[in-house]
């Protein structure tokens, strides 16, 4: 597992770099997605 995350684990040590921010966006995109599952209404959710 170690070497799968090698340049992740260098990149923090290095620059101070994390994927923290991408990470919190995902998750509240998809807690927004679970809790709105079913809406019909494309408008509100801008999807073309």
């Amino acid at each position: 597992m170690i070497e799968k995350h090698q340049d992740d684990i260098v990149n923090y040590f290095k620059e101070g770099q994390t994927n923290a921010k991408a990470e919190n966006m995902n998750g509240k995109i998809q807690r927004f997605l679970a809790n709105n599952f079913g809406i019909r209404d494309r408008d509100f959710l801008c999807i073309e």
